[in-house]
């Protein structure tokens, strides 16, 4: 019988706040708004986290600026299971350090990174793409959690497997592709052989502390050093993500598909397509002839009248109202806010 290795969760809390403008701010990212549910997308990671691990076995990272806002959300995370990050450098030095942490404590453990800021509607069906990718992990393989693809989207990376993965099952990934244009991402849908990067990963974490070592040095001895007392450090680990700083280079990678109704919520259009599926109907949001509409934030009445594919959000100092099909260039609005000198609405 194969001894039971422990599993940790870390969970990924920093973020910039830009594509949820005006709710998001600076001070108040994605993964504290409720855009799924009457959670925070930060508290429903928790949960997941919850079904994996105890609360002992589950860390936060966030930037030093966050750091005090987590404590709040979360109040069932314990104290020392914050690791702060100096300043915020991406997710390769995030990880790297949370893992360092974790060895420290813990040196045989397997640990699931999960960002703060996704969506699942089958937790059930998740625990068990997690627990497949776990077994996959115990002999030193890097394993991806992939999303099977239910469109031909344009805004995810892709992972390209050798064949169509199955379920339960874990599958060599060949490479990590770029973000494709429409008709890539068609065919890529065609020939069953991709998945979606989904940005979510288990491991042994030595294991990843060796690789990082091996490819991505810098980065290893930044962490390291944070640990050992040195946070000035830091400055020296590039900011990076842990797709270029490690996981297109490493070794030997492998993934888990996930059908557990994921959405990485990176958008209003996505926030949208949420709010579609939950079936709660407010007094004050009202809709004649503009399908496929959202409305966001705010407590007045709020009446839509032929305008078709909107989202609006009503925010105490600001108003946006964009096309859903353009709520990708919400960096675009937040760099003219910036130009603008209206940096009180960021």
């Amino acid at each position: 019988m194969r001894r039971r290795v422990p599993l940790h969760v870390v969970i990924l809390a920093g973020g910039s706040g830009t594509r949820f403008w005006p709710l998001s701010r600076v001070k108040r990212p994605k993964q504290f708004l409720r855009l799924a549910g009457d959670r925070s997308l930060l508290q429903a990671t928790w949960d997941r986290a919850r079904t994996l691990a105890p609360a002992g076995r589950i860390w936060v990272v966030a930037p030093r600026g966050l750091a005090a806002a987590v404590r709040r959300e979360l109040t069932g995370l314990r104290r020392d299971r914050v690791i702060v990050e100096p300043s915020p450098k991406d997710t390769a030095p995030a990880i790297a350090l949370a893992c360092a942490t974790i060895a420290q404590h813990e040196p045989g453990a397997i640990a699931a990174v999960l960002p703060s800021d996704h969506a699942v509607r089958d937790g059930s069906a998740f625990k068990r793409a997690v627990a497949t990718a776990s077994d996959a992990a115990r002999d030193g393989t890097l394993v991806c959690l992939g999303i099977a693809p239910d469109r031909p989207a344009t805004g995810f990376g892709y992972l390209k497997v050798r064949s169509a993965p199955k379920a339960g099952a874990a599958s060599r990934v060949m490479r990590f592709v770029e973000k494709p244009d429409a008709a890539q991402a068609r065919r890529f849908l065609r020939t069953g052989r991709y998945l979606w990067n989904g940005g979510m990963f288990v491991w042994r974490v030595e294991s990843f502390l060796n690789e990082l070592a091996r490819v991505a040095p810098q980065i290893h001895r930044a962490a390291s050093a944070v640990l050992a007392g040195s946070p000035a450090s830091w400055a020296r680990a590039p900011k990076i993500s842990i797709d270029y700083a490690l996981m297109e280079k490493a070794a030997r990678v492998a993934v888990v598909r996930v059908d557990a109704g994921w959405d990485d919520v990176g958008s209003w259009d996505a926030a949208a397509r949420l709010a579609e599926r939950r079936t709660v109907r407010r007094a004050d949001r009202l809709f004649l002839g503009s399908e496929g509409s959202a409305v966001f934030g705010g407590r007045r009445l709020v009446a839509l009248v032929d305008v078709p594919g909107i989202v609006v959000v009503d925010a105490a100092d600001a108003l946006l109202v964009v096309s859903r099909a353009s709520s990708e260039r919400m960096k675009s609005v937040v760099d003219l806010i910036r130009a603008a000198g209206r940096a009180d609405v960021l």
